[in-house]
């Protein structure tokens, strides 16, 4: 989100062609003021956002956290973008093969094909419960092209590498990247608490450093220019008991708070593994909801009567029930 913000900032620049035929880049003063006032929105947007998330509103928070695992967002596209690259062994043969193939066949007729990768993660998330993830759920891991058209004729080629075109990006629009190793782990670690966090950094007073030094100028004028001012989550709490209908509730970010949306992040994540033996890539998806069981000391004998008294319903018997008192006169 930080970086996000920030690059949203970088100097804006329009092409100018000149007399003698040339384009190049340069700064307009004036398109760069009008744009200014639509990125300072965007970016007091994402710092309302990240203060909604730092108190405790349970959508802001899970979204902040589905974006730093890659669930949404710029990065969860770039995941993807490595599992779409050819296996392809590092030698000249199989570079020079591929580049034939590609030669060959025009770019209009060209079909995108799913990577070993892509394809056991398909077929795993298929079988997965759809319900917990934020993008709609997967129909198969192969496109239905049609044979004939309307007419009973038989389906245009052109029109079937549109249809599996349009099927492979909804396909990918659609699957969840996997994790790297160390960044699962340390999500499974804070999701069943075997990694303790240290929670949200506590916020500094307005207009100072770490150091105490007061802030300079200009950053104060800005501050001061907000739509909005940046109270505690204490102030918003008593904000939302006075106007329940504008603001939604927000929560204290207990570690038992924390570890349930670490959870929630980390049902959606897979980790892709190579197995060797099988020639394979095994798919492991994060759970950490697992059921108890009751386990009976053996050491200490239940007595044989403890239910004595009883149905199998845990109702008392008929012979068994208290008579009713008689009613006081």
């Amino acid at each position: 989100m930080w970086s996000h913000i920030v690059d949203r900032f970088h100097a804006y620049y329009t092409k100018v062609k000149l007399s003698n035929g040339r384009t190049i880049l340069r700064k307009s003063k004036t398109l760069d003021k009008k744009r200014l006032s639509g990125v300072l929105k965007d970016a007091r947007k994402g710092l309302k956002y990240l203060q909604r998330a730092n108190d405790g509103h349970i959508q802001n928070l899970g979204t902040v956290l589905d974006m730093t695992y890659a669930r949404v967002g710029k990065r969860r596209r770039q995941l993807i973008a490595k599992l779409q690259a050819p296996d392809l062994l590092p030698d000249d043969a199989s570079v020079a093969a591929l580049s034939a193939e590609m030669s060959r066949a025009p770019r209009a007729k060209r079909v995108p094909e799913l990577t070993d990768e892509l394809l056991a993660l398909l077929k795993s998330q298929v079988k997965q419960d759809s319900s917990r993830f934020t993008r709609a759920p997967l129909r198969g891991i192969s496109p239905k092209v049609p044979t004939v058209n309307i007419w009973q004729r038989k389906f245009p080629e052109k029109r079937r590498v549109n249809f599996i075109r349009a099927w492979y990006a909804k396909t990918l629009d659609r699957l969840m990247p996997p994790l790297g190793a160390d960044e699962w782990e340390r999500l499974r670690g804070l999701a069943t608490g075997e990694i303790r966090s240290d929670g949200p950094v506590p916020r500094r007073k307005t207009g100072t450093t770490e150091a105490g030094a007061s802030q300079d100028p200009v950053y104060r004028v800005a501050l001061r220019d907000l739509p909005y001012r940046l109270t505690s989550s204490t102030e918003r709490v008593v904000e939302k008991k006075q106007h329940p209908e504008t603001v939604s509730r927000p929560h204290e970010l207990t570690p038992r708070f924390m570890r349930k949306m670490w959870a929630n992040v980390f049902e959606k994540c897979p980790q892709l593994e190579w197995n060797n033996e099988w020639k394979k890539w095994n798919v492991t998806w994060g759970n950490v909801r697992k059921q108890a069981d009751l386990v009976f000391d053996s050491q200490k004998a239940v007595p044989p009567d403890v239910f004595d008294g009883v149905d199998r319903h845990g109702q008392l018997l008929v012979q068994d029930m208290v008579e009713p008192l008689p009613p006081s006169l």
